[in-house]
């Protein structure tokens, strides 16, 4: 029983957040309707819009981060791609992350690094509405007993070279055949840090 409700509750998950790469300007649709990122309005299903990234806000936000946190550091590696909202039904720049955690005698932990873009494990929702400066990801890591969390993150200063970064989990439900169930989950991101750029 508690397997299938994990189940479900990993396939709910990614059926509403799920998001496929799609290349821009697809034979489905040869020109897109481009609207700004931070459009918090209903948008046609179907009808090739597009939520560009026109105000170049995403920038700020590549390249690589990195913070300690219980004697252990993440270095984690911001991308701009344009996904393809398979619930909404629209294109969208996001931040996806890829990061690796060591602890402090240089052992890694967690390392999905080498993973393809399309396969992120963290990826972004957009910017809070009437927040200036907060914005939203998720993370989902099928190889930590499908676990899942909230990211929200925005700049501490006016260079933009700290990120103040928090984390909350959705879900810490744990099934028999989860490899950590006698030792429970462990810390794969900090529930808070700052980071600094690179």
């Amino acid at each position: 029983m508690k397997n299938t409700l994990i189940i479900l509750f990993s396939l709910t998950i990614n059926l509403f957040l799920g998001q496929k790469p799609i290349l821009p300007f697809t034979p489905t649709c040869p020109s897109y309707n481009i609207i700004p990122l931070r459009t918090y309005t209903d948008i046609p299903e179907d009808q090739c819009y597009y939520m560009k990234d026109t105000d170049n806000e995403l920038p700020d936000y590549l390249g690589t981060w990195t913070g300690t946190w219980n004697n252990k550091t993440i270095y984690i590696t911001f991308k701009k791609a344009n996904r393809f909202n398979a619930f909404f039904k629209y294109n969208k720049d996001i931040l996806i992350g890829q990061f690796k955690v060591v602890n402090s005698n240089g052992s890694i932990l967690f390392d999905n690094t080498g993973l393809p873009d399309d396969k992120a494990k963290i990826w972004g929702g957009g910017f809070v509405k009437d927040e200036d400066n907060l914005y939203g990801l998720t993370y989902t890591d099928r190889d930590v007993c499908n676990i899942s969390g909230r990211i929200m993150i925005h700049f501490t200063d006016a260079s933009k070279t700290q990120i103040e970064w928090q984390f909350s989990y959705n879900s810490m439900m744990i099934s028999t055949d989860c490899q950590y169930h006698a030792t429970g989950i462990p810390d794969v991101l900090p529930k808070g840090v700052v980071l600094t750029k690179q």
